[in-house]
């Protein structure tokens, strides 16, 4: 993947106005106090039912916040927090993509896709638009959801999920000798379906993918619809022993 690749397949929302902040904490998962010029923030955007919309990096900027996020969900992205403004001192627009995030972050990389995938960092595409809660994209564990914040769109479910511990499935990283499958594609064990594909990216050997399975069958003998074996790999995190 090239550059160029990245620019077109990354979008930016800049978010902008006196009243930037304090929207943006009552929109999105994440404590976005704790954003600086030199921390970025990941977050997810979320329906009021508590599904993940878009998973976002905040970037601070001097002329507001960059949300960066595919391409894909941009639009309606920028569409859904649109309908929240109401009164807020706040503008929403497309803008470049950002290039001011941290060295280390994956998003610079020109194989952004892949580095994410390694670093274990969820995206959502439009295949899989509010099919996931923020915990099965593993995003408490990337610190993208904080659970002493005010609310936010979506926080009663989310928060909930979290202090019941009602979580059955979570995210985990595979690789298949296969073409890269696309998002929301069903992991099978036998004929019975286990989980989906979250993201995937082509290696030398295949491809590999983030999914989000059942806990009691992460380690059983999964498969792709097609048929193509997956092997666990791991994450650069921490998921074991959760159960719920």
């Amino acid at each position: 993947m090239t550059s160029s690749d990245v620019i077109t397949s990354l979008g930016t929302l800049l978010v902008s106005g006196a009243d930037t902040r304090a929207f943006l904490q009552g929109q999105l998962s994440a404590d976005v106090d704790t954003l600086t010029p030199a921390k970025a923030v990941l977050a997810s955007c979320n329906s009021a039912q508590g599904r993940v919309q878009a998973v976002l990096c905040l970037v601070e900027r001097s002329d507001g916040i960059a949300l960066i996020l595919p391409a894909s969900v941009a639009q309606r992205t920028a569409t859904r927090l649109r309908k929240y403004v109401l009164r807020s001192k706040v503008r929403i627009e497309a803008a470049a993509v950002a290039s001011d995030l941290p060295e280390d972050h994956p998003y610079r990389a020109p194989g952004w896709q892949l580095a994410g995938i390694r670093a274990g960092l969820p995206q959502v595409y439009p295949e899989t638009d509010e099919r996931f809660v923020a915990q099965m994209l593993n995003l408490d564990l990337l610190g993208g959801v904080n659970f002493e914040k005010g609310c936010y769109t979506g926080q009663e479910i989310i928060a909930r999920t979290h202090f019941r511990g009602a979580i059955k499935r979570r995210m985990f990283r595979f690789e298949g000798a296969c073409a890269p499958p696309a998002p929301g594609t069903r992991i099978l064990v036998g004929e019975q379906h286990a989980g989906d594909v979250v993201d995937a990216a082509a290696t030398s050997a295949g491809c590999e993918l983030l999914a989000v399975v059942n806990l009691a069958q992460q380690d059983a003998e999964l498969k792709l619809e097609s048929g193509a074996q997956l092997k666990k790999l791991p994450l650069p995190y921490s998921v074991a022993g959760l159960s719920g």
